[in-house]
């Protein structure tokens, strides 16, 4: 198989970034671009110079709507999510060029081999005041860590945690190998059911590394704008600077050399 390189994979990145963004605009889904993927947008007007993925974010609703059109529709990317892929151990689900397969030492500890696309990170409703949003959310912390232990094929040291972490990460480790991904995930997405995104004025993202730093006032989501992204535009949530200043501080800031790296580990190939 041949490799693919960093700058091939951000434009098969881009690419279905574009048809997903095709399909949400021509059936009415909302979406926004979120993470190193809004830093870009705003700081760059395109891809962080050192990252190299793109994430995006649809409320519960939107996306319930988006995974029932394809579903139904041919489009040119695979949707994988667990409801569709046992093997798949995340909350988040993922838009993959299906020419295209990725291999990680670490993770992927059934071999899914899942290609390069982007992200979705959903928003769920969590609460009526922050307080009892970060209780929410943090009520299924636990069950959480474990869903990502999960997925590990072997132990591993951490590329961004510091030293004193190692114990508890080889505990989840050891703890995650007898778990079932279809159950843990249906058990956690149980819980959250009841909380309907469009009755709670703050919302959160499970999946988010910032954990409950990506709480949010649903407001954010009220209304989208257009933002440039390598020389294209596309739907941002018109509360992107609440969100960037809530989860990053001072997003315009460079951060120190040293952490300009990508974190990933895999390496993706052509079939």
């Amino acid at each position: 198989m041949k490799e693919i390189s960093i700058e091939e994979m951000k434009q098969v990145e881009l690419d279905v970034l574009r048809e997903f963004h095709k399909i949400c605009v021509e059936n009415g889904f909302h979406y926004s671009i979120v993470g190193g993927t809004l830093i870009g947008a705003v700081r760059h007007k395109g891809f962080i110079p050192w990252d190299d993925d793109i994430d995006v974010t649809m409320t519960r609703p939107e996306y319930e709507k988006f995974k029932a059109f394809c579903k139904a529709n041919k489009t040119g990317f695979d949707l994988i999510c667990n409801e569709l892929y046992s093997n798949y151990g995340y909350l988040f689900p993922k838009l993959a060029n299906p020419n295209t397969m990725i291999i990680d030492d670490n993770v992927d500890r059934y071999e899914l081999r899942n290609g390069v696309g982007l992200d979705i990170f959903i928003y769920d409703g969590m609460g009526n005041t922050r307080e009892e949003a970060v209780k929410r959310f943090n009520s299924t912390r636990a069950e959480r860590e474990l869903l990502v232990a999960a997925n590990w094929k072997r132990y591993f040291r951490s590329k961004t945690h510091a030293w004193y972490y190692e114990p508890a990460r080889l505990a989840l480790y050891i703890a995650s190998r007898p778990v079932n991904f279809t159950r843990l995930i249906q058990k956690i997405e149980k819980k959250y059911e009841k909380y309907d995104f469009n009755n709670y004025k703050y919302v959160g993202n499970l999946c988010s590394d910032m954990r409950a730093r990506s709480i949010l006032p649903r407001n954010c989501f009220d209304d989208y704008v257009e933002l440039e992204f390598e020389g294209e535009y596309f739907m941002a949530m018109k509360g992107y600077k609440e969100y960037l200043t809530t989860l990053f501080g001072d997003y315009m800031q460079l951060p120190p050399v040293e952490k300009r790296v990508t974190h990933h580990t895999f390496k993706a190939y052509w079939k």
